[in-house]
């Protein structure tokens, strides 16, 4: 099962069998571009890059033979603009009317799951195995002031910064948060936050209060998870590929 010209999706276009279904595996992550270092690049050789994936699901929304889409999600972190790109690929590929399952094992591993869960949203259906779990946990900002440990090496540093929200120098000069560092952190984390409880509220059709609450009171179980509607169904992977084949074709 493959699609686009390229990549990981690449030979599912030249299929000449109906229907298809597309898979795509983002356990191990996904990279922007390959990279030219030979070692890196080897070590990166099952990764699907961004470009080829979303290529691959523009000419599968496009092509009548094609109709379904399942991902595999969780594994590997992947960073929230490329899970924003992905998104919308896969809201794009739902207009067209075509089947969209998004299954994992685990959304973070009793860790925080949010990325990986706030791609899943975009989908029809969630699959999360049995035994897994839903890693709703809010999130959290950290970051590592060296004012200290310079100060115990006799190192001294001077910078200038032209407006108090410039803070990216604060973590060598600074023992802790300034009052604007610690504001504009502070709002990147609700941002992202209010960003995952709309997108729970939108595919739940709940409140936004509703959802965030229910981001605020995770992680959960399989069965919480699916209590709560935040899942639709549970399962392994030979349920989901046993389903969607028969859905694809009604």
């Amino acid at each position: 099962m493959e699609s686009s010209r390229t990549g990981p999706l690449a030979k599912l276009t030249r299929q000449r069998t109906a229907p298809l279904v597309l898979e795509l595996d983002l356990t191990e992550g996904i990279i922007e571009s390959r990279p030219a270092d030979p070692v890196s690049a080897l070590m990166a050789r099952h990764q699907p890059t961004v470009t080829d994936v979303l290529a691959g699901l523009k000419l599968a929304r496009d092509d009548d033979r094609v109709k379904a889409l399942v991902v595999r999600v969780g594994g590997k972190p992947i960073g929230l603009g490329v899970v924003q790109e992905l998104r919308e690929a896969v809201r794009r590929f739902r207009t067209t009317g075509k089947l969209t399952v998004a299954w994992a094992e685990s959304f973070g591993e009793f860790s925080a799951g949010n990325v990986p869960y706030y791609l899943a949203t975009a989908f029809e259906t969630i699959w999360l195995q049995p035994s897994g779990d839903l890693g709703l946990t809010g999130l959290a900002t950290e970051r590592l002031f060296l004012r200290g440990a310079l100060d115990k090496l006799g190192v001294s540093m001077e910078v200038g910064a032209r407006h108090e929200y410039k803070g990216a120098a604060e973590q060598l000069t600074e023992a802790g948060f300034s009052e604007p560092a610690r504001e504009a952190t502070k709002r990147i984390a609700e941002s992202v936050t209010d960003q995952l409880a709309r997108a729970v509220a939108e595919r739940c059709k709940i409140s936004p209060e509703h959802a965030a609450d229910l981001v605020g009171h995770g992680p959960y179980l399989a069965e919480q998870a699916l209590e709560a509607g935040l899942v639709d169904a549970l399962g392994h992977r030979d349920e989901v590929y046993s389903c969607v084949p028969r859905r694809a074709r009604h």
